[in-house]
Formats: C-alpha cells, sequence, structure tokens
C-alpha cells in the first residue's frame, strides 16, 4: 500500500476524508485500514530508556516475541527463525538496505544503528503477514519514522556516553515545515584498544530529514542517512604466541555507506493520494585478512603474515516507485503501485590462496576462491490490494505483487489474504496467508559462476491470532505461525550443508561456496505477548515463544537453523518517579544456542578445526539468562533537562555459550585425542557497563 505509517501529516492535513487518513496525537499516519496483523510498536521514549540496548532501536525490537539477537557483537535481528537478511528495513518510506555501522553487503546488521535514538519518533515492526506495498523480504519490516519536536518549536539535544558523542537539532520551518540534523561519533578508541572483539571500533554517522508543505495539498520529504566506519582486529595481541589462542587472522575493515531520497505526496481529490519516492543507496567496504604462524609460543620460528583475503567491493542501488491509494468512503480502500531499481555491482575478491577447508578433511582442500564482477542489473515490481469492510466489525483484504529480477532472469506472482473480526470493544480475531519472494544476497551468487542461475527464495506465510484483550491500561495478545521456504540455497558440494545453517565459523574465516536452489525450510510457532501501563509510573512488558526452525539441504534431511531456539521468554519494564528518576530493566530466558561439533578425531590429527557436516546444529549448549539494568536521573533548569544514566548488560554476568574454536598452540603442550584438550569455549560478552549524559535544550 501506499505506506500509511511512512507518510508523515502535514501541519495542515491533505484533503483526504478521516477513512482514508487518520490522525491523532499518538499516530500521526495514514491507515487504509487494512486487516493483516498489526506491528508491534515502540516509540522513542521506550527505545531511549530501555535496558541493555545502548538506545539502539534494533536491540530493543528483541524485546518482542519471536524475534532474537545474533550476538552481542551485532544488532542483527532473528525474526521467527529467519536469516538476518530476511529484514526490509524503511525509514520515512525510504527503503535503507543496511543502516548499521560495520555492516557487509550480505548483512542487514552491524555493530550499532546509524540513527541515533533521539532522532526516533517512532517504530513499526511487522513479523509476518505484511501486505503488498513493501519490497518482498521473507521475515520482516521494520518501518523506522524519524522527526522529534514539532514544526513550532526549535528543538536540540547533545549526548554523551559509553558509545560516543552525538547531538541533534530541529529547525521550524515557519509554518511551512521543518529540518532535522544528527550526528554521532565513537569514542571509545580513545580508551581502549580491545572491547572484546581483538580491537575498537571507529564509527561516525549523520542524518538529514525534513518536511516541506508548499501548498494545502502537497508535502515533499527528503532524507540523507550516511555512516563511516573502520576496525582493525588482532586477537591475542600482536605476538600470535598464546598457547590457548583459537583465531591466528588479523582483520582490517573499513566502510561507508549512504542513503539519500526524496517523497511527493499530492492529494488529489479527498479521496484520494498519491506518492513518488526517489531513492539512492549507495557502499563500499574494504576487508583484508592476514593469517599469522601459529607456535611462537614454544620457541618456533615467527612467519611474515599470510595474505588469506582482500575484499573491495561497492554497490549500489537507485528506487523509483509511484503509489495511490483511494478510499470509497465507507465500504472498500485500494491501493496499487509501480516501481524500478537500478542496482550496481562492482566487487574484487581476492582468495587466491585460501586457507584450509573447515568442511573438509581433504588437507588439500582450501576455500580459495577470486571473483570480480563489475555490471548493472535491473527489478522492477508493480502490486494492488483492496480491502472490503462487508460490516463494521470485519474487513477483509486481498492483493499480490508482481516481480522481475534481471540477475538470472526470474520472476515472481506472490499472492497476500488478510481478514479481521472484532468481536468486541476489547477482543478480535485475525488471519493472514501471504507468500513472499527475495533474491539471494548479490555477492554469493556472483562467487561461482553457477551461482548466477540462482532463482529467488521464496517463503508463504500462514498466520492465526487473537486480541485476548486491547485496551487502554493492558493488551494481551497471541498468535501461531508456520512459514515454509522452498528454493532456498544449499552447498552443492556439502550435501547437508545449507546457508541456513552454515557452519559458524568462529575462527574468522570467510567462506564462498557454489550453491543450488534444492533446499527447504519450515518455521512453526506460538507467541504469547503481553503488556500493562497501570499508572502514570509503571509499564512493562512480557513476550514468551515457542517455535522449532529447520532446514533441509540436498538431503533432505531437516536440521535445526543457526538461529532456532525454541523457547524464547523476555520481560522488560520502566518505573518512571516523578520527574527525576526512572529505572528499567530486561530480562531474556532462551534455549541454548544449536551448534556443529568438530570431527573431532581428523581434528586431532591435522591439528586443525574440521566440522562434522553429519551432525550440523546437532548439538545444543546450555540455557542462557540475562539480566540488563538502568537506572537515569535528570535534573531540570526550566526547559532544559540534563539526564545521567547508569547502566550494566548482563548484570549477572552468566556465559552465552556459542561454539567452540581450535587452538593449534595447545597442540605442543596437551593431548589432542581428549575433545576438550583443544577446543575452547567461545561465549558472547559478559559484564558490559553502559553509562553517560543527555541534555535537551
Amino acid at each position: 500500500m501506499v505506506d500509511a505509517a511512512e507518510m508523515p501529516i502535514p501541519q495542515q492535513p491533505l484533503p483526504v476524508v478521516h477513512t482514508l487518513v487518520h490522525v491523532s496525537a499518538a499516530d500521526e499516519g495514514f491507515t487504509t485500514g487494512s486487516p493483516s496483523p498489526s506491528p508491534f510498536h515502540a516509540g522513542v521514549a521506550e527505545i531511549q530508556v530501555s535496558a541493555g540496548t545502548f538506545g539502539d532501536f534494533s536491540s530493543y525490537l528483541q524485546t518482542f516475541p519471536g524475534v532474537i539477537g545474533t550476538g552481542d557483537w551485532s544488532n542483527e535481528m532473528v525474526v521467527r527463525g529467519g536469516n538476518p537478511v530476511e529484514n526490509l528495513m524503511v525509514v520515512d518510506g525510504i527503503e535503507v538496505p543496511n543502516l548499521s555501522q560495520l555492516s557487509l553487503e550480505e548483512s542487514s546488521g552491524g555493530l550499532l544503528s546509524m540513527i541515533d535514538s533521539p532522532a526516533i519518533r517512532d517504530v513499526d515492526f511487522y513479523t509476518g503477514g505484511y501486505d503488498a506495498s513493501y519490497s518482498e523480504k521473507l521475515s520482516s519490516v521494520v518501518a523506522i519514522h524519524t522527526g522529534n519536536g514539532s514544526d513550532k518549536e526549535r528543538h536540540a539535544e547533545l549526548n554523551f556516553g559509553y558509545i560516543g558523542l552525538g547531538g541533534l537539532g530541529v529547525m521550524p520551518l515557519g509554518g511551512k515545515g521543518s529540518v532535522m540534523g544528527s550526528f554521532h561519533h565513537s569514542l571509545l578508541n580513545l580508551v581502549t584498544g580491545d572491547i572484546g572483539l581483538g580491537g575498537t571500533p571507529v564509527y561516525t554517522n549523520m542524518l538529514l530529514r525534513g518536511d516541506v508543505r508548499p501548498g494545502s495539498v502537497d508535502q515533499i520529504s527528503f532524507l540523507s542517512l550516511s555512516g563511516w566506519d573502520s576496525i582493525d582486529i588482532t586477537p591475542g595481541g600482536a605476538g600470535h604466541d598464546d598457547t590457548w589462542q583459537t583465531d591466528f587472522v588479523d582483520e582490517q575493515y573499513g566502510g561507508w555507506r549512504a542513503t539519500n531520497g526524496v517523497r511527493w505526496l499530492h492529494g488529489f481529490s479527498p479521496r484520494t493520494l498519491g506518492t513518488l519516492t526517489a531513492s539512492d543507496f549507495e557502499q563500499e567496504s574494504d576487508i583484508r585478512q592476514e593469517l599469522q604462524a601459529p607456535g611462537s609460543a614454544q620457541g618456533a620460528m615467527k612467519l611474515w603474515p599470510v595474505p588469506v583475503y582482500a575484499q573491495a567491493s561497492g554497490d549500489g542501488r537507485s528506487n523509483l516507485k509511484y503509489d495511490i491509494a483511494l478510499d470509497s468512503g465507507r465500504r472498500w480502500t485500494a491501493i496499487a503501485g509501480v516501481g524500478g531499481s537500478l542496482n550496481r555491482v562492482n566487487y574484487r575478491i581476492a582468495q587466491p590462496m585460501g586457507e584450509q577447508s573447515p568442511l573438509s578433511t581433504n588437507s588439500a582442500a582450501t576455500d580459495a576462491d577470486s571473483f570480480s564482477p563489475n555490471f548493472l542489473s535491473g527489478e522492477s515490481a508493480s502490486y494492488a490490494e483492496l480491502t472490503y469492510r462487508p460490516f463494521t466489525r470485519w474487513s477483509l483484504s486481498g492483493g499480490g505483487r508482481v516481480q522481475s529480477f534481471a540477475l538470472g532472469g526470474h520472476w515472481t506472482a506472490t499472492p497476500r489474504l488478510n481478514t479481521a473480526l472484532r468481536l468486541s470493544q476489547h477482543t478480535g480475531l485475525h488471519a493472514a496467508f501471504g507468500e513472499y519472494a527475495q533474491m539471494p544476497p548479490t555477492l554469493y551468487m556472483t562467487a561461482w559462476p553457477q551461482n548466477r542461475d540462482l532463482p529467488p527464495i521464496r517463503a508463504r506465510h500462514i498466520i492465526a491470532g487473537a486480541d485476548l484483550y486491547s485496551g487502554r491500561l493492558a493488551r494481551i495478545g497471541i498468535e501461531a505461525y508456520q512459514k515454509k521456504y522452498w528454493d532456498y540455497p544449499v552447498s552443492a558440494q556439502y550435501r547437508s550443508l545449507s546457508l541456513a545453517n552454515m557452519v559458524d565459523d568462529l575462527e574468522g574465516q570467510i567462506l564462498w561456496i557454489p550453491l543450488t536452489s534444492q533446499g527447504t525450510g519450515v518455521a512453526r510457532g506460538v507467541e504469547l505477548s503481553a503488556g500493562v501501563h497501570p499508572s502514570a509510573h509503571f509499564s512493562g512488558q512480557v513476550s514468551l515463544a515457542y517455535a522449532h526452525t529447520d532446514y533441509a539441504a540436498q538431503d533432505r534431511v531437516l536440521r535445526p537453523g543457526n538461529f532456532d531456539y525454541p523457547i524464547v521468554g523476555t520481560t522488560s519494564g520502566t518505573w518512571h518517579s516523578g520527574s527525576h528518576y526512572e529505572a528499567s530493566w530486561r530480562y531474556q530466558y532462551t534455549s541454548g544456542h544449536p551448534y556443529t561439533p568438530y570431527l573431532f578425531e581428523e581434528s586431532a590429527r591435522q591439528n586443525r578445526p574440521i566440522y562434522d557436516l553429519a551432525q550440523i546444529n546437532a548439538l545444543r549448549g546450555p540455557v542462557y539468562s540475562r539480566m540488563d539494568f538502568e537506572v537515569d536521573r535528570s535534573f531540570i533548569f526550566g526547559s532544559r533537562r540534563l539526564v545521567g544514566y547508569f547502566g550494566l548488560d548482563n548484570a549477572w554476568n552468566r556465559k552465552n555459550f556459542l561454539g567452540y574454536a581450535w587452538m593449534p598452540n595447545a597442540a605442543s603442550v596437551v593431548d589432542c585425542s581428549r575433545p576438550e584438550a583443544c577446543q575452547s569455549e567461545v561465549y558472547d560478552f559478559q559484564r558490559f557497563p553502559d553509562g553517560g549524559l543527555r541534555f535537551s535544550f
């Protein structure tokens, strides 16, 4: 649809009747009354003070059911067992392929978001069954709405904390709109050379957005978002002579990414609204890896580092689309749109020597691969969806999307069907059916000649849920889902290996493998969520999800995906004491992380990690529970506010087991025939502090 949530309402509203345009103090957005499953909603106040998130909206979304992070080193989200690349990010109606610092082309996340929380108004988060107006992703849609302050007032904020120094300013345009700008720069590199990753990231981001209203029926908005970052990783220190060291690859990374876009909203009549959107995304990254010589702890000869990987890549995507929304005034609404994209690919991957492959017992097998694609590729899409309301309490929506992909010469047609029934003022039912299609990451498609023929990955969502109670003070809901995958990329060489359960190489090795689209998968689950706001002093929420996510490669055996967590429970809350004190907490409990063990006898014989591909994700670490908290103290000086805050992530210092890493140096002092002797447990970060100051004026 003309993404209702993405369209900011001008101060002088466009002339669209209230059946199409709904305006309130809490939600200044358009709605077509679609019966699609309602999104989870988060406001800036909730995000900014939430414990354990560093103010990152991606981390905050992990408090919702069916969502979990990939680890403390990344803000990537796993939604209902899907790969993190299956999440669509939309900022003020403009698609942003990646809006995180220290991110890679084949990822939808990174270390931290490039959008600081003070610049966010709110976020709508769709975990399935979303309508046909969005560019298709297989797992979720995250719709971020920026804007802080009002058109009538100047506003500024400064923040200083553990993750850096930032600021924000809002400037009104005399009743004709407003402009907002923000920036952020890291500071950790000034106080430490290693935050637990083997190095310390350096990053900067900037955002500029604005709205201009040239007349009563038009609004023009623009967005510019950019970020620069780098990190040098030297595991174990410069000497690489620790007997128990597991990683011998030094890595240097530098990159930048930028999104620029403009939108024109025009009201043709009281019942018709059109939106033209143009945007451009560019990113570049440079990665260098050198393999250091192990064994120097026992006096072995130190060798010069051997270059094993180099990547200088750049890509871009220019989009143009037009959407239109119509409303009959009572019974029906309709949305439709067309769009096209031009993709620019310029990768230079040099891995001519490579390292011994952890997937093979053959000592001569390596991950060597070099490729340099440089081409243009186009995509097109059109969609339509009709919502019909035969009765006041019942709505039905149907439509679909048609897409074409020049890379590989594919096209897809994906239907949608949704219905919702309001049983009473506080209760209701809903159901959704939808198919979605998404191309595999371009880097994978260009890594080997046969990969270029990979078709789009397909997924079918079936969702049924109930609003058990929805009121001003509380809401309780339950939802069941099934998500089936087909045409999923799997290894052409190793019959048990899929991209969904690719071995998580904790030594930092980058693997590009020949692929074929013979994989399948299924994710099923039930989610319960509840939120309470009994008074102005307290708000809280609880979520509990039970699910299984399994994928099959060429051997057709279903195995747990890399992000299969059968049980995930989260509770969080905020307590306000007047206008001066605020405290928040988050507690999470999850099943253990699935992992693939080493083929130990052969690994010990060759003194290198070799995974047992017959037991992909067959083992699971212990359960993990974690408590985060934050305390804020406000000082008010007239219209100015100074907030000091302190928090502690993983306050109980629990260990989150990720898997095992091999220790080659240990073989000279211990007997590696014992499984525990030459492999080391790898964990997420343990207790981690957060703190700083926020000043608004």
